[in-house]
C-alpha cells in the first residue's frame, strides 16, 4: 500500500500526508494480520517449523534514498535535503526511483534548483537506463561544476533495485 504511494510524494506536503497515511494503513494492516493469525494458532507446544522462523533474523529490506547535498542545499557540505527515503520488503521499481528523485527536487528552492538541475536530471536518466540488472551502492551526480553540490542516490537490499 505504501509502495503505490510513494508517487504522492511529488505532490510536496498534501502529497507527503498522502503517504504517511498509507505508511500507517499498511502498518495498521500489518498489525491486524498478525494478531488474527496468532489468535488463530493453537496454543500447543512450539512446532520445529515455528522454532527455525523464531531463530532466524528478519529478512533484509530494500532501501532507497535520493537528496541533494552541498553548500548550495544548507550552507555547508554536510547538508542534505530529501525525501522520506523507500524501504519495503521487495526491490525498488525504477518509477518508485524516479518518483522518489522528483520529489527530492521538489523540496529545493527554487535557486537550488536551478544549481543541482543537470545533476537531477542525471541522476533520474541513471535511474531509467540503471545497470541491465538493477543497481546497488551509493552514486553521486554532479551539476555543471564538480564542488561538493549533487545528488546522491543511495540502494541497499539483498539484490538490485530499480528492477524494470
Amino acid at each position: 500500500m505504501a509502495a503505490a504511494a510513494a508517487p504522492a510524494l511529488v505532490l510536496g506536503p498534501p502529497g507527503w500526508i498522502v503517504f504517511a497515511a498509507a505508511v500507517a494503513a499498511t502498518a495498521a494492516t500489518a498489525v491486524i494480520l498478525a494478531q488474527t493469525s496468532s489468535r488463530s494458532e493453537s496454543r500447543s507446544e512450539p512446532k520445529a517449523r515455528d522454532i527455525i522462523v523464531e531463530d532466524c533474523a528478519p529478512p533484509r529490506r530494500w532501501r532507497v534514498r535520493v537528496h541533494a547535498q552541498g553548500t548550495h542545499v544548507g550552507g555547508t557540505s554536510g547538508s542534505t535535503v530529501g525525501a522520506p527515503p523507500l524501504n519495503q520488503p521487495s526491490p525498488i521499481l525504477v518509477a518508485q526511483g524516479v518518483a522518489l528523485a522528483d520529489a527530492t527536487f521538489a523540496l529545493l528552492t527554487a535557486r537550488v534548483q536551478k544549481n543541482l538541475q543537470a545533476a537531477y536530471e542525471k541522476c533520474t536518466q541513471f535511474i531509467r537506463v540503471r545497470p541491465p540488472h538493477g543497481f546497488l551502492g551509493q552514486k553521486s551526480f554532479y551539476g555543471l561544476s564538480r564542488d561538493n553540490n549533487r545528488f546522491d542516490v543511495d540502494s541497499f537490499g539483498p539484490s538490485p533495485n530499480f528492477i524494470a
